[in-house]
């Protein structure tokens, strides 16, 4: 049994043996019927891949090199050279033609064209003493910077080109250099013609780069280029970031890349890219970063200007064209305030405060999309809080409602850390007041403005919170708020559903309050952070898209320098749009307020 096996096992081999050399012939045949073909050359012993057109085999130098006199070795497959010996030396200034013999049967004759564009080797002014970093050749350009003041009109320019002869200029000849010219150079094989572009100028040239840009008809008045070609614009006004139709300023005598059509971007991604040539022939690309707003302030406030004691202001809110600030110690007799502030930064006038009643200070004031305040006390203790509405910068205080410990069933005094409204009170709004030192949020809803005076009670998803923070409802019934808070394990902005469960946050921010508005289309979240030994930093970021990237990258970045400390690390802002126009007033106690409009 044992050597019938060892006679079949052998037998067995000789079959995949015959099947094996079957399949090796086959493929050999195979290869037989493909085509002979250049596929390297190698000139002066550098190996060049070379590009084929119609029956052309083209090899190309770099420029200026000498062809009357150089080693070839044709590399071929699927057949040899019949008419040609390798590694001879031969004139390739013009091109040779070749004859191939293929191994199939078929034979192919091509032209061997070995190029060398023409290269500047001479370039002299007349008078003057140029520098050859400001000679600036490429394959189709020469741009030549001068000193300042030079005069244009009457130069005498001399210039030559290896592997090229000037077909259309005059070497030594007085031209005027005011607006570019043009010349030809033919190449040594006395056919191809390759055009220049030339020009003189005064102007600073070079490396590619990117001068300005102008978004939807508004011009950068900066941008700044950083590590790896990164493009920053600041704009001077506000426009929609996320559908721009761009055009770049590239440097003197730069080239745009023909596919760029800066049409429709979205610059809030931060990652449009555009190639650029510069005068020196180097292509780069660059990225055109979110853009940033670089907005002068209508004014700005010291903190020192309001009167107010150290830690006294806690809020700002626009009314019309005013702006009301708060401050805790107004609800002394003998105490000022709140106060309200034309767009010019000037004292207009006083709120009427006669009869408040509030627990302990004022907390917050809060506006609506009307102008109409509201106002909330800070209350330490178990007395009713009673929120009071004006319906103008002149009105009398109303109570709008109230709540107590035992009504809203807390087992603490309820202690309020903020005030926020979005929508208006004559329509449809939604009011939310936080809790000191809590995680509860109380929200009142306004339907046709009608108000329900039993709020809504939701968690927020975070603990150890500090004594100031605020929900932000978003605007147009959109659901969901946006959280700022200072705390003592977080501190920062969250993003919420209408449950206040967390979608995402961004920590390590010092804020205790922020504003969401809508405008044309889009959604813009506003806060100021202080940042101790710096001052306060002013931020606004485009959040339509609701996605992390929107809240953590501001379209505006802007500082109030200051050393003094914020001592109860309280923090404001409101957004709001008069006579069609965006504005934002940022406030930041111990350190000032400032206000901007936007577009």
């Amino acid at each position: 049994m044992k050597t019938i096996l060892n006679i079949n096992s052998f037998l067995f081999g000789l079959v995949m043996l015959f099947i094996a050399s079957s399949c090796s012939k086959e493929n050999e045949l195979s290869r037989e019927y493909q085509d002979v073909k250049i596929v390297g050359v190698k000139v002066d012993n550098q190996l060049y891949t070379p590009t084929y057109s119609e029956d052309q085999t083209v090899v190309t130098l770099p420029a200026g090199r000498d062809l009357s006199n150089v080693k070839v070795e044709l590399l071929v497959v699927n057949g040899s050279v019949t008419d040609f010996e390798n590694n001879k030396e031969y004139d390739v200034r013009k091109p040779i033609n070749v004859s191939l013999e293929g191994l199939n049967g078929k034979n192919a004759n091509t032209t061997l064209k070995i190029v060398s564009a023409p290269l500047l080797s001479t370039f002299i002014i007349e008078g003057l003493n140029i520098p050859a970093s400001d000679i600036h050749s490429s394959s189709n350009s020469l741009i030549v910077q001068v000193p300042q003041g030079t005069n244009l009109k009457n130069l005498k320019v001399t210039m030559e080109f290896l592997n090229g002869t000037l077909l259309d200029f005059v070497s030594g000849q007085a031209k005027d250099y005011t607006n570019p010219t043009s010349f030809q150079v033919k190449g040594v094989d006395e056919a191809t013609v390759y055009p220049f572009e030339f020009i003189i100028t005064t102007e600073i040239v070079g490396p590619a780069t990117i001068k300005s840009l102008t978004i939807n008809g508004v011009t950068t008045d900066s941008v700044q280029i950083s590590t790896g070609n990164v493009v920053t614009p600041f704009v001077p006004s506000l426009v929609d970031f996320s559908k721009s139709n761009v055009t770049i300023e590239a440097g003197f005598g730069n080239k745009i890349e023909a596919g760029f059509t800066g049409t429709n971007l979205n610059l809030l991604s931060g990652a449009n890219k555009v190639k650029i040539t510069g005068s020196d022939g180097v292509e780069r690309e660059f990225t055109i970063a979110v853009p940033k707003l670089s907005l002068k302030p209508l004014f700005t406030k010291a903190y020192s200007a309001f009167g107010f004691p150290d830690n006294d202001l806690v809020g700002v809110a626009f009314s019309g064209n005013n702006i009301v600030v708060s401050n805790y110690s107004a609800t002394a007799p003998t105490v000022v305030g709140p106060n309200y502030y034309n767009f010019s930064g000037q004292h207009v006038g006083t709120l009427d405060k006669a009869d408040i009643k509030a627990v302990h200070s004022f907390r917050k004031i809060a506006s609506d999309s009307k102008g109409k305040l509201l106002l909330v006390d800070l209350g330490i203790n178990d007395a009713t809080h009673v929120v009071y509405k004006w319906d103008n910068l002149t009105s009398k205080p109303v109570p709008y409602f109230s709540y107590s410990k035992t009504s809203l069933g807390f087992s603490y005094v309820p202690r309020s850390s903020g005030i926020s409204i979005s929508g208006s009170l004559d329509g449809d709004a939604t009011i939310t007041i936080g809790m000191a030192q809590k995680t509860d949020l109380l929200v009142w809803t306004v339907k046709n403005g009608v108000l329900n005076p039993t709020p809504q009670k939701l968690t927020l998803p975070i603990t150890n919170l500090g004594y100031y923070w605020a929900a932000e409802p978003l605007p147009n019934g959109q659901p969901g708020y946006v959280v700022a808070a200072v705390g003592n394990t977080f501190s920062g902005i969250i993003s919420t559903n209408n449950l206040l469960a967390e979608n995402f946050k961004l920590s390590g921010i010092s804020t205790s309050d922020c504003k969401v508005i809508a405008y044309e289309g889009r959604t813009y979240l506003a806060y100021t952070a202080y940042v101790s030994g710096r001052g306060a930093v002013l931020r606004i970021c485009d959040i339509t898209s609701g996605e992390v990237a929107g809240f953590s990258t501001p379209i505006l970045d802007d500082l109030i320098p200051s050393t003094n400390p914020n001592g109860n690390l309280t923090m404001d802002v409101d957004m709001t749009v008069y006579n069609g126009k965006l504005y934002a007033v940022f406030s930041c106690t111990n350190i000032g307020m400032r206000l901007y409009q936007l577009n």
